[in-house]
């Protein structure tokens, strides 16, 4: 098997005809829940960690299977913000269907909290602030150490308090 990360969310994992025999697989019969199984192998294997919900694409042939993987975090995305003008920039351009968020101070930086599922607004995030490494402790840390801001609706907040918009 060969595997490759692409980005620190996605993976393309090449395995050979030889490679499925030795788990009993041929390429023409291999099931997606099969090809799962033996992505979170390969990914172990690697040292690479699968946390959330794995989604992938499989392409069997019969020089062997090309399979994508990509995670989608189980849990809240969080993006941190230098400054405050990105961060209203961020809130501005995602008017008028901001999804609930969650903002602190720590560090000399905002983080922002997004609900998982907010696609739409994690990309407008990564335009104008950098999308923090996932870290399970991340909220107990930011609760005990930062200065909470808004605990919910962040981004509309920021918009009326900042912008004077109401969304």
């Amino acid at each position: 098997m060969t595997i490759q990360p692409i980005g620190n969310a996605s993976v393309a994992l090449y395995i050979t005809p030889a490679d499925l025999a030795e788990y009993g697989y041929t390429p023409a019969g291999l099931t997606l829940a099969q090809a799962l199984v033996l992505t979170r192998a390969a990914c172990a294997d690697a040292g690479i960690v699968l946390e959330g919900t794995v989604e992938i694409e499989a392409y069997p042939e019969c020089c062997g299977v090309l399979i994508f993987a990509r995670v989608r975090p189980g849990g809240d995305q969080w993006f941190t913000f230098d400054d405050l003008e990105a961060l209203l920039s961020a809130a501005l351009a995602l008017r008028p269907a901001a999804p609930d968020a969650a903002l602190w101070w720590w560090e000399g930086r905002y983080w922002l909290s997004l609900p998982a599922g907010a696609e739409r607004a994690a990309a407008v995030c990564c335009e104008f602030g950098a999308l923090a490494s996932p870290d399970p402790l991340r909220r107990a840390r930011l609760e005990e150490c930062g200065s909470s801001i808004f605990s919910h609706n962040a981004l509309s907040a920021l918009c009326y308090h900042f912008l004077r918009l109401h969304l």
